[in-house]
């Protein structure tokens, strides 16, 4: 009988001139589920990468890793996104009213990521530049 391994997706911040170090480093130092990291960069600033990958849950909080967030992803529009980022978008959509039952129009960030910005949602459109398997 196989055990059902909870995953959790992390987004790794980095730049065009050390992705490839930090792909490295997130296999040799990460327990990855898939055995895979997807590349992502930023459709206005090739420079910005952002990498993308599983790991078991239970190994959140014994791991810190730098430049590293937890993420969520829409599947259907390939969206990736903070909790806290959703959150302060559907106050943005929603006039100011945090509603749990609110429903966002994903497609609208189709291919994005959204994240948290002083003073409020960044959203980046991404292009897949690779997939890295191991």
């Amino acid at each position: 009988m196989s055990e059902f391994i909870q995953k959790q997706l992390m987004c790794r911040f980095s730049d065009s001139k050390n992705y490839t170090k930090d792909i490295d480093y997130i296999s040799k130092t990460c327990e990855l589920i898939d055995s895979r990291i997807f590349v992502l960069s930023n459709d206005n600033n090739s420079k910005e990468i952002f990498l993308t990958f599983n790991i078991k849950k239970n190994k959140l909080n014994k791991v810190k890793y730098l430049n590293t967030i937890s993420i969520h992803r829409k599947n259907h529009t390939n969206t990736l996104y903070t909790l806290n980022a959703m959150n302060r978008l559907i106050e943005d959509e929603n006039g100011g009213v945090f509603d749990k039952t609110f429903q966002l129009d994903w497609d609208l960030y189709k291919n994005s990521i959204i994240l948290i910005n002083d003073p409020g949602v960044k959203i980046i459109s991404l292009k897949l530049f690779s997939i890295i398997n191991f």
